[in-house]
Parts: C-alpha cells; sequence; structure tokens
C-alpha cells in the first residue's frame, strides 16, 4: 500500500515510522494523486454547467472557453493546497517547539508533515464523486462562463439553491470539509506526537492551534 494510503488507514504506525525514518519516495504518488483528485474535481464541476449560446442549451464543456478555465481553476486549486499546507505545517513545526519534547529538524519535520496533504485527495475525490450525482444546471441567457455581472452571478446562485440545495450530494458538499478538517486536525496531533513524542493533550493542542492560524489566514479551501 502506497504511504498516502496508509496516512489515511493506519496513521499512528505511519507517523511513528515516518518520525523513525523520514521518506520522500511517497510524495510523488501523494502529488499525482492530489493532482488527479483535483482536475477530476474541476472538471465534474464544469459537467454541471449548461450555457445559453446562439439560442441554444449548450454544454460548457465544448466551448472555447473551457480548456482556459480548465487550466486556471486546476492550476488556482492546486495552489491553494499547497499554500494552505505550507502554513499549517509551519504552523505545526514552529508551534509544536512551544510545549517542549524532542527537537526535530525541518529537514525531518517538514516531509513528514508532508503526508497531511493525503487529506486533501479525499476532499476532492469526494466533491468529484458528489458534482457528478447532481443534476446539471441550465443557466437561461448566460453565454459564457464564470458569470461576467452582478445580475448573472445573482441568477447563478438562485438557479442552485432552487435545484440543489435539497439534495443530498449537495448538502454533503457543504458539510463534509468540516469532517474531513477534523481530521486533518486529528492527523496533524498524531504527527506532532510521533515527531515530538509529547503527550496526547499537546500534540492536540498544537494542532487546533496550527489549524486556527490557517484558517484565520484562509478560511476553508
Amino acid at each position: 500500500m502506497i504511504l498516502p494510503f496508509k496516512i489515511l488507514i493506519s496513521p499512528i504506525r505511519a507517523f511513528s515510522q515516518l518520525a523513525q525514518k523520514p521518506s520522500v519516495k511517497g510524495l510523488v504518488p501523494l502529488s499525482a494523486l492530489i493532482l488527479v483528485a483535483t482536475a477530476a474535481a474541476v472538471y465534474a464541476s464544469a459537467t454541471k454547467i449548461d450555457l445559453q449560446i446562439d439560442g441554444q442549451r449548450t454544454s460548457f464543456l465544448v466551448t472555447e472557453a473551457f480548456n482556459g478555465w480548465f487550466a486556471s481553476n486546476f492550476a488556482s486549486s492546486a495552489f491553494s493546497i499547497l499554500l494552505y499546507w505550507l502554513i499549517f505545517a509551519s504552523g505545526l513545526a514552529l508551534v509544536s517547539r512551544m510545549f517542549g519534547g524532542k527537537e526535530v529538524s525541518w529537514r525531518v519535520s517538514l516531509p513528514s508533515l508532508a503526508y497531511l496533504l493525503s487529506v486533501f485527495i479525499i476532499i476532492y475525490a469526494v466533491r468529484a464523486a458528489m458534482y457528478l450525482t447532481l443534476p446539471s444546471l441550465y443557466f437561461e441567457g448566460i453565454s459564457s462562463w464564470p458569470p461576467m455581472n452582478q445580475s448573472e452571478v445573482d441568477a447563478v446562485f438562485s438557479l442552485i439553491t432552487e435545484r440543489w440545495s435539497s439534495l443530498f450530494a449537495y448538502q454533503f458538499l457543504t458539510f463534509f470539509p468540516f469532517v474531513a478538517f477534523a481530521w486533518l486536525v486529528l492527523l496533524g496531533a498524531i504527527a506532532v506526537r510521533a515527531l515530538r513524542e509529547i503527550s496526547w493533550g499537546r500534540a492536540l493542542a498544537v494542532s487546533v492551534i496550527g489549524f486556527s492560524i490557517t484558517l484565520l489566514l484562509f478560511g476553508l479551501p
């Protein structure tokens, strides 16, 4: 089993092993999986967009604007994930120093904490799956994407609320990030405890503080 999945399934054992023997080999499949899940989520969301072009209902996927939109959103999402992790991991490494325990160099802590990104594989894979279960939306009167003015933006949100708000998949998409980030905080505590060899209480406090700093700076991605 590749290391990112070990982190998700058996995090205590996986982080204990990383604390003893840091590994960068697993970062390659980790990065690949994140990029695939992110691309899938962006693409899946686009499949639900139908525009009115030349008076006809047209899938956004077949328009000339799709490739540019996809590349821009994919790059933005990937960069946001990287930045989010960097702030969180740096926060864990810095805050944990105030709680004592074993001294750990950045060369050991950052590669190990990089595996916290495994949570984002699940987040974006779930987003892709949930988007695919939702019905397509026909934005009548809108011929380009994203919406160009406030009236179009209001019409988009109105249609989303009308068609999707009562559906389980949409509600799940709304609440799942809170569960996923609680999971991220727990994994952060496990990682800190393994690296610094401090108590569970202190490790959890470090993770909560680190995530709170990240949340205040960026909110939820």
